[in-house]
């Protein structure tokens, strides 16, 4: 990957700016290592300048889906493990569980579409409902994937503004009103040092990338990572 400088990160993050819904697809977020002059994480210098545009996150649009979120047939799960979709099978394997802290993992793959000819508008992997805080978590699936703990984080909070929360939890459930069930963006990333995202919420844990902790906090994302049991990281 080629090097870039400080000053070159930034303008490169400006330039993606006006397309805030689009962030988490760019390149930049995506970088890994250090600047070529000032020797800082490209992940931190990117996470500093977001928490000082703080609020060019709330120029994402919510997208009502004109049918409903759930679709009985997801009950009917098929597997292919030789599709190549390693991550999607994954997902699959989780729905029905009920997990530490994560809760009853209800559904996968929900449509963000509010109609057919919507463009740009992909899934939410993952979303589960924990009854002992009443929270509906939104959750970006990383299995088996290099892309960086920043892109993932982008991602979930861009499809958490995206879609629209209040039907959400009324398609999803009958016996709560949607002011009384919190709405959460959450990344669930898979224990393995072979790839990118776990190594980084261990350093984000660490004290190694603290803007990248302030992002999170400041956009309320929560991290999980799954083995048999699933851990809550606490920043």
């Amino acid at each position: 990957m080629k090097s870039y400088t400080k000053n070159q990160t930034v303008d490169k993050l400006k330039k993606e700016l006006s397309k805030i819904e689009d962030l988490y697809n760019s390149k930049c977020v995506a970088w890994t290592g250090i600047t070529s002059d000032t020797g800082e994480l490209y992940s931190e210098i990117i996470a500093s300048e977001l928490l000082r545009e703080i609020k060019v996150f709330d120029k994402i649009q919510t997208v009502t889906r004109s049918k409903t979120y759930y679709r009985e047939e997801r009950g009917r799960i098929k597997i292919n493990n030789k599709s190549g979709r390693d991550e999607e099978n994954f997902a699959k394997r989780l729905a029905g569980l009920t997990l530490k802290n994560l809760g009853l993992i209800k559904d996968f793959q929900i449509p963000l579409k509010g109609k057919r000819t919507d463009k740009g508008l992909g899934k939410i992997d993952l979303i589960s409902f924990n009854k002992e805080n009443n929270t509906l978590y939104l959750i970006e699936l990383k299995y088996g994937n290099k892309e960086t703990l920043l892109r993932a984080s982008l991602e979930s909070y861009t499809y958490y503004k995206i879609i629209d929360k209040v039907k959400l939890v009324n398609d999803y459930f009958n016996d709560h009103a949607p002011n009384e069930i919190n709405v959460k963006p959450a990344v669930l990333v898979i224990p393995d040092p072979e790839y990118g995202p776990y190594n980084e919420l261990k350093e984000v844990a660490s004290g190694k990338r603290p803007k990248l902790k302030d992002l999170a906090l400041a956009l309320d994302i929560k991290y999980f990572t799954v083995d048999f049991l699933t851990s809550e990281f606490r920043l």
